[in-house]
């Protein structure tokens, strides 16, 4: 075989090992230990809902993402709470898109409207006024403000082909309404079509009502061509050329559309809506007020590169979230006091909710779902304002160990602040199983370069590659790679 090529080879298995040892090598876990399906780690958490004031979806991948102080991206060292089908929680005034204010659409060459239905310059007043404003600090807004049903407003530099195939899309916090004060979109010869901005006798059933109560984050979105036609026209709906708002309402309107002719998805959420115990996913068009997703990927695709003011996650700050070695102690070894088991753990981990301007926090506590039996629990402590204290040097630990009764879920502190570091500790009993578990976890149980189990270097990189590549190496091997490396033709 020509040497130049078996070294080719060589060298080609040499430089596919290192990349692969550094896609496959896991992070990190704290203090030399980790947590597992078999492992019995204790795994005390800080749960929370997070708010984050800017979520930035041209950014951001996760809900647990944000700004820190210096403006840069940062997540936080947390999970989503698995256990909560929708843990994010947002308002869709609070949403900034760009296609939010731009109706009419686009009609100049650099792409800029000449033209917005939510700038107050552009309308006509009657007995009302309307004002520019914000639903959130960084959403424009337009308000309208009517104290008669008299009153009225009116935008009338559109117009819209074919009007009754378009949607009237409308999102908006109503800050206080009396009567039925309506919304109408009127075509060419004086026929129009109407939706009612506030009605308190509404029900979830009339879907032609914006609202029945004040609040934050209501929508509305129905076909033109779906409402009934009333005016002086010829009887049928065509082009549309105006918008009215009526009545004693005043409201702050961060999208008014009525060009776009398809719903917009505010997110998806899971509920079991036919009552057979199953969870299917809603697609949420219309929503009033905060409302909960299954996560941030699910908004609809004119939104992404949206600006989120205000979300709120239900977070949970684990020990198995730890990565600094700093805030975990792990120390195992034999025990007189304890004969009958292999290995006396002892264990401590430290918790703090990070800070920044633009977190906060509600709904906050220390909890702990025990992982072994009660029995085994032999002393459990909390300490409270540790700062960066070594465990060994902490003095003021208080007993929580009789609350490890048995209960599948232990409340450790309800009290838990911001900038407070809590220590908690565990002296257990373990099995050298269980030990092996939760040491084995700390690099999710993988296999080194340096194989100990004989067979030399090569064997070691063997058996390194096969474990979590063996797809990849069987597919190389089909081309020859290794044949060429063994000397074959």
């Amino acid at each position: 075989m020509n040497t130049k090529l078996k070294r080719s080879g060589f060298a080609a298995l040499i430089a596919l090992t290192m990349l692969l040892s550094v896609v496959a090598t896991p992070v990190a876990a704290a203090g030399d230990i980790g947590w597992g399906d078999d492992a019995k780690t204790p795994n005390p958490t800080i749960e929370a809902d997070v708010t984050v004031d800017e979520w930035d979806n041209s950014e951001f991948s996760s809900a647990l993402e944000y700004y820190d102080d210096a403006g840069d991206a940062a997540t936080l060292p947390a999970s989503v709470n698995e256990s909560n089908d929708n843990p994010v929680t947002l308002t869709a005034t609070d949403i900034d898109f760009d296609e939010r204010n731009e109706f009419p659409r686009n009609d100049d060459e650099d792409g800029e409207n000449s033209a917005s239905a939510l700038d107050d310059s552009e309308w006509t007043v009657s007995g009302a006024t309307v004002s520019s404003t914000t639903t959130a600090p960084g959403v424009d807004a337009l308000n309208y403000a009517g104290t008669a049903t008299s009153d009225s407003a009116t935008y009338s530099n559109f117009s819209v082909a074919d009007g009754e195939k378009s949607y009237i899309t409308l999102a908006a916090d109503i800050n206080s309404a009396t009567g039925t004060p309506t919304l109408q979109l009127v075509d060419g010869d004086g026929d129009y079509v109407e939706v009612t901005l506030y009605d308190a006798t509404a029900t979830a059933s009339d879907d032609n009502v914006l609202a029945n109560s004040t609040g934050e984050g209501k929508v509305l979105q129905h076909q033109v061509g779906d409402l009934t036609v009333q005016g002086s026209g010829d009887g049928t709906f065509g082009s549309a050329e105006e918008i009215t708002i009526s009545g004693d309402i005043d409201a702050d309107v961060s999208v008014l559309d009525a060009e776009r002719t398809r719903e917009l998805t505010f997110g998806e959420r899971l509920a079991d809506t036919d009552d057979d115990d199953e969870l299917e996913t809603v697609t949420i068009t219309e929503p009033r007020g905060a409302y909960s997703v299954t996560g941030m990927d699910t908004l609809d695709a004119v939104m992404s590169d949206a600006t989120i003011f205000g979300i709120t996650v239900d977070a949970e700050f684990e020990a198995a979230d730890l990565r600094d070695d700093a805030d975990v102690s792990a120390e195992f070894s034999s025990s007189n006091d304890y004969p009958q088991w292999d290995q006396f753990g002892e264990l401590a981990f430290r918790l703090e909710l990070p800070t920044a301007f633009d977190l906060s926090y509600s709904d906050t506590e220390l909890v702990d779902e025990p992982s072994l039996p009660s029995e085994r629990y032999k002393n459990v402590e909390v300490a409270e304002d540790t700062g960066d204290t070594e465990f060994s040097e902490i003095e003021s630990y208080t007993s929580v160990t009789s609350s490890y009764d048995g209960s599948e879920e232990i409340s450790l502190d309800a009290t838990v602040s911001t900038d407070t570091s809590y220590v908690v500790a565990y002296d257990v009993v373990l099995t050298n199983g269980e030990v092996s578990a939760i040491q084995s976890a700390a690099d999710g149980g993988g296999a080194a370069i340096m194989s100990s189990n004989g067979g030399g270097f090569l064997a070691g990189i063997w058996g390194f590659v096969t474990k979590p590549f063996g797809a990849i190496v069987s597919a190389i091997s089909g081309i020859g790679l290794f044949s060429l490396f063994r000397g074959g033709s």
